[in-house]
């Protein structure tokens, strides 16, 4: 083979090797290479004003700037994490369209490009409003082999680069789920108050000074410690609790996580004029937080919708939340007394010791 032969070979390889790396696993077409593009090779999130994520299944985030943060529009303007916008900006950056799959409108919906039947749709705008993409994401078979079509445009195109995931519709992922922080260890009251009875814990405190440990004077600060310890009222009595169970509680209710938000308007079809149920908290400062549990939403998430004094936003929480801490009965919380065997031990021949 001439030296020009073995150069024509070599360049022949190093164009196929190009090819795979540029175009993943859908490279392997006669015009990959020649038209591909990147949609969005240079967006960065300081420039990005507004990005709307709708899914086939209904849901849809309206994520929009708001001064130096963000927020979820269509959501009461609740607080989106900054991170998650930054994730998605790289996703959208790297998108590859890498080759023509069909410009017929009957494949449209098999590719998950059509209107009424769509992967994701994608919507992204400037600071000033202005459309930098509108585009849905189709799925071929699998994750890693997507479809993109501008709204505006007929041409659907295989593509490559970030995954479908990095794109979601789900509000939990662009928000941070805790919706309350109230500091457990600062309770002395909780009263979970029902349509036909409540719970109520009190919290005992026991406070010991420590003694002088070796070398220091007595005339130094004492050190004090406190332990608390909880009674539950059963018929205007205190009765001791389960601490561990008190304390399981305790835990979960001051540090609670939102399925939706909703926003800041109280709406009367939320139930809050006539609470489920209203948790109220006293802490050792004398300060009160309330918890209200509304109305069970209509839907298929069946959620109820939930307020805290703590925060300016109404949020739905899940089913099982509800039924696990705003239920509970007092008998939930109260130790259980071991049962006694009374039966004597019957000896060898029968009898009874």
């Amino acid at each position: 083979m001439s030296r020009f032969h073995i150069v024509l070979a070599a360049l022949a390889v190093i164009q196929v090797v190009l090819v795979f790396v540029i175009g993943g696993n859908d490279a392997v077409t006669d015009d990959v290479g020649l038209d591909g593009h990147r949609p969005m090779p240079d967006l960065a999130a300081v420039d990005l004003g507004q990005i709307v994520v709708a899914s086939k299944d209904g849901k849809t985030v309206d994520v929009k700037r708001a001064g130096d943060a963000w927020v979820l529009a269509n959501r009461g303007d609740y607080p989106v994490r900054a991170t998650q916008v930054e994730s998605t900006t790289k996703a959208l950056r790297k998108l590859y369209a890498i080759r023509k799959l069909a410009t017929d409108a009957t494949r449209y919906h098999d590719l998950e490009v059509a209107p009424d039947n769509f992967h994701l749709r994608i919507t992204v705008k400037n600071k000033d409003g202005e459309t930098v993409d509108d585009f849905y994401l189709g799925e071929q078979g699998s994750a890693d082999k997507l479809v993109y079509r501008r709204v505006d445009d007929e041409q659907a195109w295989a593509a490559t680069g970030p995954d479908s995931w990095d794109f979601d519709a789900s509000t939990s992922s662009w928000i941070d789920t805790q919706y309350t922080d109230i500091p457990k260890d600062d309770l002395r009251r909780v009263e979970i108050k029902r349509k036909d009875d409540s719970l109520v814990l009190i919290a005992k405190v026991t406070k010991k000074t420590e003694p002088p440990k070796p070398g220091e004077t007595e005339t130094e600060t004492p050190k004090v410690t406190e332990t608390v310890t909880w009674v539950a009222l059963v018929d205007g009595k205190e009765t001791p609790a389960d601490e561990s169970k008190v304390s399981s509680l305790l835990g979960s209710i001051t540090s609670l996580n939102l399925a939706e938000p909703v926003g800041k308007e109280l709406k009367p079809e939320y139930g809050f004029d006539n609470p489920t149920a209203t948790a109220t908290l006293t802490m050792k400062d004398d300060s009160v937080h309330t918890l209200q549990v509304g109305k069970k939403r209509e839907g298929e998430d069946n959620d109820w919708y939930f307020k805290s004094s703590t925060s300016p936003f109404v949020v739905t929480l899940r089913d099982y939340t509800i039924t696990d801490y705003f239920l509970k009965k007092v008998a939930d919380v109260l130790k259980v007394e071991e049962k006694k065997d009374d039966a004597k031990t019957p000896d060898k021949d029968g009898g009874k010791k």
